[in-house]
């Protein structure tokens, strides 16, 4: 006579049978109890016979028909070709777009900050010019101006972070660091021209020439460059 837990695995079984039964066509995963108690989602051919299948309140199954993992993206089509025309428009100009380039190639460059002081300027003459025709027709100005006032604030302040973008990058020609690089080139100079085996006296004379030149004016001049090629 078969024993009480006999009947209990027989049971078990049957009733596992059933719900496999119940699975519909095209599943990949059914959803699972482990033999550690952990609830997973189980390829269907990776059961396992210590597997306990979770049923939802009709009784059927848990099941995952798609595979795992995030959705792929839906493609959406314009709905006519009016809206067609008008998104390959706007996909022009985004790409003609002199800031978004700017973005694109180098983010960290300055000239991104540069671009956004040109589109901000644009936008405040622009609404310089709405002023001027709201006061040709008599209309109020209030509402133009109070925005054109704050365009031009924008400006100002995106001009000043701009500045110290460039102070940041120029080179500190009072810094120990620069004077050091100096009296290396200088003496690579003053070496590269005794071995072209020019005289003492010619070397001191150039030097001497040299020395009258690096004044006040070629320093302020020296900044000047370094601001121009930025």
């Amino acid at each position: 006579m078969p024993s009480p837990n006999t009947k209990s695995i027989s049971a078990a079984r049957q009733r596992r049978s059933v719900l496999l039964r119940q699975v519909p066509e095209g599943t990949s995963r059914i959803k699972v109890r482990d033999i550690q108690g952990k609830i997973r989602y189980r390829e269907m051919d990776q059961l396992a016979d210590d597997d306990v299948i979770q049923i939802k309140k009709d009784g059927t199954p848990v099941v995952m028909k798609s595979h795992p993992g995030r959705k792929q993206a839906i493609e959406l089509v314009p709905a006519n070709d009016v809206i067609k025309e008008i998104l390959k428009r706007k996909r022009e100009v985004l790409d003609d777009d002199y800031i978004l380039k700017a973005l694109k190639a180098n983010p960290d460059s300055p000239d991104v900050l540069h671009q956004v002081i040109a589109a901000i300027g644009e936008e405040a003459a622009s609404m310089g010019f709405e002023r001027m025709e709201a006061e040709r027709k008599g209309e109020s100005t209030i509402g133009v101006s109070s925005k054109r006032v704050v365009a031009l604030r924008s400006v100002a302040d995106t001009w000043l972070k701009r500045q110290e973008q460039l102070a940041e990058r120029l080179i500190d020609l009072d810094s120990q660091a620069f004077k050091v690089l100096f009296r290396y080139i200088m003496d690579t100079f003053r070496e590269s021209m005794t071995s072209t085996h020019l005289r003492p006296e010619q070397v001191d004379t150039v030097f001497a020439r040299l020395s009258t030149m690096l004044n006040d004016e070629w320093e302020a001049e020296a900044k000047n460059r370094m601001k121009r090629g930025l």
